[in-house]
């Protein structure tokens, strides 16, 4: 097996295990509130990335300034999924890991306003094409007050997840390890839940076995498995590859939202699915269409040099 292929087997792992959230919504059914599911998502997630650090002999050492902004980042990814798991409770976990998907999009826009970056028309029209692919998809929502309270919840997730990403991206941070990354944001992301829950007094303990399962599964596959499945696809095929198999994660969502839920989106929904992560892919994926077709015109040119030598010296 070659490395490419690790490196999309890894992708698609990484993309299929954090589409698997939505199982948050069996411990619903089971009595269990938004902040015991996820307090025991972020508690049980520390440990095994901590367990993982250790494995891998990486250092926990950080600065006082990377603790600070690393505390920050932390209740942004608790906020972020505080969010998208309330947003459950609205609306069909497909459409709402459709629109948490949309975040790419949120980035780019954050990078043009606030950091000046010069738009181009792939950027600008892949923004569009995610309003369009909004609108569709939530066509049959309107007039259901709670419906679009749902779709705006999850979108509020969605920007929140894109500041974290740009946070990741243009502080120190990102001279930092991902496994660290992810532990220290895990570790202080869970306060808000130990906060919320009154020093964990009021923790609800898993009803049933299948809550305790869904607990354990939150916290091993959309969070340890996704994390270190990503890196190493990162690794070997890049993040722009890696990125766009990231549209897995909403397709394992949808099939969980119609297989376990018994979800049925409409055509309307199917159709604006598809034009989001069409116009997703798209925006991630140009920059290394740039850097092909670029690198392809400068080989062509170097062909044409070489057959040119070649015809002068046939000449002489």
């Amino acid at each position: 097996m070659t490395d490419r292929t690790k490196g999309y087997l890894f992708g698609a792992a990484s993309a299929a295990a954090y589409g698997i959230n939505p199982i948050a919504k069996i411990m619903y059914d089971d009595g269990m509130n938004v902040d015991s599911v996820l307090c025991y998502r972020y508690i049980l997630a520390t440990f095994f990335l901590a367990a993982l650090m250790v494995v891998r002999h990486e250092s926990f050492r950080i600065t006082l300034k990377e603790t600070m902004l690393l505390f920050s980042m932390g209740l942004m990814f608790s906020v972020s999924s505080i969010t998208l798991f309330i947003s459950y409770q609205y609306i069909d976990v497909s459409i709402a890991s459709t629109l948490l998907f949309c975040y790419p999009a949120f980035v780019a826009i954050i990078m043009m306003t606030m950091f000046k970056e010069k738009p181009d028309m792939t950027s600008i029209c892949s923004i569009v094409l995610v309003g369009i692919g909004i609108v569709v998809l939530n066509a049959d929502s309107y007039g259901t007050v709670e419906n679009m309270v749902g779709v705006a919840i999850v979108i509020l997730s969605s920007l929140v997840y894109a500041v974290y990403m740009v946070f990741v991206q243009k502080t120190c941070i990102s001279k930092l390890s991902s496994l660290k990354v992810a532990f220290y944001s895990i570790l202080f992301g869970s306060t808000i839940y130990i906060v919320r829950l009154k020093g964990m007094t009021e923790l609800q303990t898993p009803p049933t076995y299948q809550s305790g399962i869904c607990a354990l599964a939150l916290a091993i596959f959309p969070t340890l498995v996704s994390i270190t499945t990503l890196a190493l696809a990162i690794r070997y095929i890049g993040s722009t590859a890696t990125a766009i198999l990231g549209s897995l994660e909403p397709v394992t969502a949808v099939l969980i939202g119609i297989i376990i839920f018994g979800e049925r989106p409409s055509i309307l929904a199917y159709l604006g699915m598809i034009i989001i992560l069409a116009a997703v892919t798209v925006l991630v994926a140009a920059p290394k269409l740039k850097t092909l077709t670029k690198n392809k015109t400068i080989i062509n040119i170097g062909k044409d040099i070489l057959v040119r030598g070649m015809g002068n010296n046939n000449n002489k």
